[in-house]
């Protein structure tokens, strides 16, 4: 090993998917091109427009070549790298390149580099986690355009031959594809989140990786040996031999976890004293559904339907609408599929609607306040929702619902719609179930009267802990007061689950909350009939749940209101968890 050789050096990132790899280091360079502001004779705009134009060219050509050798065309990495062309041709990258090219006489690097940093920019203003990621997508098409400008070749994975860990500033959907047929075991980046394609496909295909390693590359130089831990968020480079035998040892135990969770995927989550809980999936492409599937999801609790909307100019057809959620509903058609109605407006860009800046996007127009001002653009995904709901057992819902007002409004707009596939003698499910989101502090407040005019409820931990505290989840200067454990939100979750029951409906949850394994017991005793999280979460959810005591749970859930403090909580909760399973971590 390297041992006296270079000195240990650990960073720690983001746990994107859990295992551990050891392995010689191998540096791949993602970083996006500098380019300096420069411009050029009016003689030679075209020139520079032609030049912009075959680089985008062969960037598709490029990425069909990777695409056509993924023989799955329904797999994950198939459809992801399919959305990378899309964005190649999207009016708003390209035409704007040229128009700045023309309008300007930028050289072409600058001028896409710069039609590229506003959309970036655009994208990481974005609050939701899920699609602010998406402009990593935009930034991998963007390296692969400038170095094809540049005339540089591209570092291609699927040139490594012998067994290597990468690090990497990012890698592109294109990237992970080629790590299918390479000998790669693990990889770490700069940046990237749990959300981002590079850790959902990292996931899927059961590789280690640590993501958003701040530093990453710089600290790799000539590293020889890399440790990646994907569990624990931590990368080591130069280890020494006893730290490699250390993580060897890690990598067994993880090794048999994984084996030992596997069991439990196409179990019913039922507690020991007889009580049933659905375990769902919260997803945002049709990609997505299978890894759900596989990871024992009984179900979507969540549909994300916005990523439809962005990074195009023309608003999707309900054509569009209906083939993807038909897509996904035939994936599950034993199981409900919730789609929720897009949550576009405020922190949310969609370029084609052309939405005022507000002073703050949080609580302007968004969700179905958007919606039920511009019901022309929220009538085709209702139709689409509809039509789809004839293919499995389709389950919708209209989020940032804050009374029965708003709600007596979006049902309003449902029976029109129903009317018009009636008169097109188009068939729809007439019983298809309508719900809503509880995630802010007035629909929990109300909750007995929203209950009795709608199908179910889902609360959505994320917004209603948001708006509940008063505090703005991504301003890094009050985020620590973001509370799940606070004794006001686990009073509004008591509140909304004894109102929906009262009134006969189920409830779920579909926030971060619902996926976190150290909740779950507190969940299971608050009285939840279903949770909702990420594919990745269910089976060890699933696991905890499965070895609980239902009635315990909920006296024990009780015991936690009598609590003061989050503080108090949290602690009383750590104790119970880790009495209650020793053989889990926390």
């Amino acid at each position: 090993m390297t041992e006296g050789r270079a000195k240990m050096r650990v960073l720690k990132g983001i746990p994107a998917s859990g295992g551990v790899a050891i392995g010689k280091g191998f540096f791949l360079n993602r970083v996006l091109p500098r380019s300096v502001r420069s411009t050029v004779g009016r003689e030679q705009v075209d020139e520079e427009v032609a030049a912009f134009q075959r680089a985008v060219a062969r960037s598709r050509e490029q990425i069909l070549a990777i695409r056509d050798g993924v023989t799955d065309t329904s797999s994950e990495h198939h459809q992801i790298l399919s959305v990378h062309l899309a964005l190649l041709e999207d009016s708003m990258l390209v035409e704007q390149t040229v128009r700045t090219i023309r309008e300007n006489q930028f050289a072409a690097d600058w001028a896409f580099n710069k039609v590229l940093q506003d959309l970036l920019e655009t994208f990481h203003r974005i609050e939701d986690p899920y699609l602010r990621e998406r402009g990593h997508d935009l930034r991998q098409i963007g390296h692969r355009v400038l170095e094809n400008l540049a005339g540089r070749p591209v570092d291609s994975i699927a040139s490594i031959r012998d067994p290597v860990v990468i690090v990497a500033h990012d890698l592109s959907p294109a990237d992970t594809a080629q790590i299918l047929k390479s000998p790669v075991l693990g990889f770490a980046t700069d940046v990237g989140s749990r959300t981002s394609h590079t850790a959902i496909t990292a996931r899927s295909l059961g590789i280690p990786a640590v993501v958003g390693v701040e530093g990453g590359t710089e600290e790799f130089g000539t590293a020889e040996t890399v440790i990646i831990d994907g569990e624990e968020g931590v990368v080591v480079f130069d280890p020494t031999v006893e730290v490699v035998r250390e993580y060897q040892e890690r990598r067994k135990a993880y090794a048999q976890r994984t084996r030992d969770l596997a069991k439990f995927a196409r179990l019913p989550t039922v507690t020991r004293d007889g009580k049933t809980l659905l375990l769902l999936a919260n997803i945002e492409f049709p990609e997505e559904a299978d890894v759900a599937l596989r990871s024992g999801a009984f179900g979507v609790g969540l549909y994300r339907t916005e990523f439809l909307f962005l990074n195009r100019k023309d608003l999707p057809s309900e054509e569009e609408h209906f083939q993807t959620y038909r897509k996904v509903t035939e994936k599950f058609v034993r199981h409900p599929v919730t789609i929720r109605t897009f949550d576009l407006g405020g922190d949310k860009f969609a370029s084609q609607l052309e939405l005022a800046e507000e002073m703050n996007p949080a609580m302007g127009l968004r969700a179905i306040r958007f919606c039920l001002k511009e019901k022309e653009i929220f009538k085709p995904q209702l139709r689409a929702i509809l039509r789809a709901s004839t293919y499995g057992k389709v389950r919708m819902m209209f989020p940032m619902i804050s009374g029965v007002g708003e709600l007596r409004e979006a049902m309003a707009v449902v029976e029109e719609v129903r009317g018009e596939l009636r008169r097109r003698r188009i068939p729809y499910d007439k019983e298809m179930p309508i719900g809503i989101m509880i995630e802010i502090p007035s629909a929990a407040i109300v909750a007995d009267l929203l209950a009795r005019e709608t199908d179910f409820f889902s609360i959505g931990t994320n917004d209603l802990i948001q708006y509940s505290l008063a505090i703005d989840r991504v301003n890094e200067h009050v985020s620590y007061l973001y509370e799940p454990l606070h004794p006001a939100i686990l009073r509004l979750i008591r509140r909304v689950v004894e109102a929906g029951h009262d009134a006969g409906i189920p409830v779920s949850m579909c926030g971060e909350m619902a996926g976190e394994p150290f909740y779950s017991y507190a969940l299971l005793g608050f009285g939840l009939d279903e949770l909702s999280m990420n594919a990745a979460a269910i089976p060890r959810v699933k696991r905890i749940l499965r070895k609980s005591v239902a009635y315990e749970a909920k006296e024990f859930a009780g015991s936690l209101l009598l609590h003061a403090t989050a503080a108090e909580i949290g602690r009383a909760l750590r104790k119970k968890v880790e009495d209650l399973f020793p053989d889990e971590r926390f």
